[in-house]
């Protein structure tokens, strides 16, 4: 009897501690994890900080004032990986300024360099280490010879540099084919004077868009075939101030907008500002302008500041907007930060001041001894 009664003890406490135990839920297959050795691409906002345009009547850092490096930022929290570049020390020259990077391939960024009137492009790893000269025939000083101002890959993969008043195009592998590619003349529609073109985009079917910064009458922005332009242009429309000038602008390819900032020495209204327009395809025509920020409306409709806005850069994957703007209203700038927005094309043209959305209470990336002046950005993943 007493052995019976041990037995059914011991069975008790078995149960008991088995009730007890953690039930284990198999994992569904849509939820698993990815595995070990699958590699989850990581997002990187590369940035130069050199020589920059921040719209006439603005005063910012020159080649010899500017920090002039390449910084590496983690696209999702801002925190800086790397200086990928020192162009104050070797194989950098004397009075080399980086002006715009861009994603070249799977390996390499491209580099627009500034020295003096000249420029020149290099191939830069996006894993660090030594940069190459890019472009061969003619040499890339010779066709630079003016200027430059900023870079664009075209549709067929070759490289839009502006110079001046005009826009230089090499193929994939450095070949200058057209002489020069977009005439300084474009008559009327797109300014009687084409003498200071300040950025560049390419729109889904590989038409060029332009910047032209001379004065009013001459503000405004342009577009040309992806053939070229001498001559004529296919259309333009006016800055929307005649004291604000176009600083910088990114092509939003999924809505077909062309997202353009503008900036000038006051806190007028549609001066310091970012604006949204329609772009056809067909033709070329840039319509609808809608103001989606306006420095006039600070602090009543927006919490943050931008002025003398530098730079832009839109990560359509993500629908995020990077833009570099001055860190106060002083027309002689004293530093840049680096902003971060959500970009939402539906609220363009109905809740304009919805359209971007501040990611913080504070910049994406602040400034500091780097951030002088920030004069190109580029989301790369990698």
């Amino acid at each position: 009897m007493g052995r019976l009664k041990n037995v059914l003890l011991c069975g008790s406490l078995l149960a008991l501690i088995a009730s007890c135990q953690p039930t284990v839920e198999e994992t569904p297959a849509s939820e698993e994890t990815p595995a070990d050795n699958e590699t989850v691409a990581t997002k990187h906002l590369y940035v130069t900080t050199g020589l920059c345009y921040s719209g006439n009547g603005i005063t910012t850092f020159t080649a010899a004032t500017a920090s002039n490096l390449i910084l590496k930022l983690n696209a999702d929290t801002g925190v800086k990986e790397a200086t990928m570049a020192d162009f104050w020390a070797a194989p950098a020259a004397a009075g080399d300024t980086p002006i715009s990077i861009m994603d070249w391939d799977d390996d390499n960024l491209l580099v627009f360099v500034r020295n003096g009137a000249t420029g020149r492009l290099e191939t830069m790893p996006k894993v660090g280490g030594v940069r190459n000269t890019f472009g061969t025939t003619p040499a890339m000083s010779t066709i630079i010879s003016s200027n430059p101002a900023n870079m664009a890959k075209s549709s067929d993969g070759g490289v839009l540099m502006i110079r001046t008043g005009f826009i230089e195009k090499v193929t994939s592998s450095g070949i200058r084919l057209t002489t020069p590619h977009v005439n300084s003349n474009l008559g009327a529609t797109c300014g009687t004077a084409n003498a200071l073109l300040t950025n560049i985009a390419v729109s889904s079917t590989g038409r060029i868009i332009t910047a032209n910064a001379a004065a009013s009458p001459n503000n405004r922005v342009i577009s040309v075939p992806a053939a070229g332009a001498t001559g004529s242009c296919s259309a333009g429309i006016a800055a929307p101030a005649a004291t604000t000038y176009a600083t910088a602008m990114v092509f939003d390819k999924v809505n077909s907008k062309l997202i353009v900032a503008y900036a000038g020495p006051t806190t007028a209204a549609n001066v310091n500002s970012i604006h949204a327009y329609d772009f056809d395809e067909a033709t070329g025509n840039i319509t609808n302008d809608q103001v989606i920020y306006d420095a006039a409306s600070f602090p009543a409709t927006y919490s943050y500041l931008l002025f003398g806005i530098s730079a832009m850069t839109l990560d359509e994957d993500t629908n995020t907007l990077y833009v570099a703007t001055a860190i106060s209203n002083a027309t002689t700038v004293v530093n840049y930060a680096i902003e971060k927005f959500a970009y939402n094309a539906s609220k363009i043209g109905s809740v304009n001041a919805e359209v971007l959305t501040r990611s913080g209470s504070v910049p994406f990336y602040n400034y500091g001894v780097d951030t002088k002046c920030i004069s190109a950005m580029s989301v790369v993943s990698e």
